[in-house]
């Protein structure tokens, strides 16, 4: 039972340990896709590129050959047009996630993010798709927007998180605290790069918390083990890969600005 993961969730092209080990562990293997056509979704604009990316790579034979697809990214890049497309389950980190630490639309919750909060529109997005905006007491921004300048360093908030920065978990804890006075009855961590501190935030609170990647990845076997197929409805289902197909083979490739890790926010890579 093969789970395809679109992105890594860092800043590395290889699957992180605790993905492996966990698809390992329920009986199933993990196998990294990374998109080709590469973007920051700064805005809603950029984000249209990053979609079309995640959408490319869900569409590669390496990801239609697995039992499950999952975006690994906390706000979904594509994930109606891939469904539109796929006979394989596609679940979405943060929708998984936001399912999970709603209860399926029945408790109150917060989402903390290491992004500030220029990156809002991407929440904002996913809570008003899934129903959930009423139920989300807030969404904590733990960085300054000069975080973004860092991206690609050793002291960007990745690096940090990888190293466990102890730093960087307090900050959060303290978000979390601070969402819990606000209502929140459970945490999503608004990101998967996010996954390295997961388990130290969740043992210092007394609330449920939700790390979106292992979050995501448990959905996807879920699924995978249920055997669901659908009928792909669009039209042009070849129309996305030869969009990016004609993207790559550019003689000088048109590199969206801004350098980042490989994360649900923001994904890089040059083209295949």
């Amino acid at each position: 039972m093969r789970i395809a993961i679109i992105g890594s969730g860092t800043a590395a092209k290889t699957l992180p340990a605790h993905l492996t080990e966990l698809a390992a562990d329920t009986g199933g293997e993990a196998t990294l896709v990374d998109p080709r056509l590469s973007a920051f979704a700064l805005s809603a604009y950029e984000r249209l590129v990053v979609d079309l990316g995640y959408v490319d790579a869900m569409q590669s034979s390496a990801a239609q050959d697995a039992a499950a697809i999952l975006i690994n990214s906390f706000a979904d890049y594509g994930i109606d047009a891939a469904r539109a497309v796929s006979t394989r389950p596609i679940i979405g980190a943060g929708e998984a996630t936001l399912h999970a630490a709603s209860d399926a639309g029945r408790r109150t919750f917060s989402i903390v993010t290491v992004w500030p909060e220029s990156m809002g529109f991407l929440y904002t997005e996913r809570l008003r798709s899934l129903g959930l905006t009423d139920l989300c007491r807030s969404v904590e921004h733990v960085s300054p927007e000069t975080e973004l300048q860092k991206l690609g360093s050793s002291d960007d908030v990745m690096q940090r998180m990888a190293r466990h920065d102890a730093t960087i978990i307090a900050r959060v804890v303290e978000a979390c605290e601070r969402a819990m006075r606000d209502g929140a009855a459970a945490i999503a961590l608004g990101c998967t790069c996010m996954a390295p501190i997961g388990p130290a935030v969740s043992a210092r609170l007394r609330v449920p918390v939700f790390e979106a990647s292992r979050t995501g990845l448990r959905a996807a076997l879920a699924a995978a083990r249920h055997g669901t197929r659908v009928t792909p409805h669009a039209t042009q289902p070849t129309l996305v890969p030869q969009i990016v197909a004609a993207w790559a083979g550019t003689t000088v490739p048109a590199k969206v600005t801004h350098t980042a890790g490989d994360c649900p926010v923001c994904i890089e890579g040059d083209p295949a």
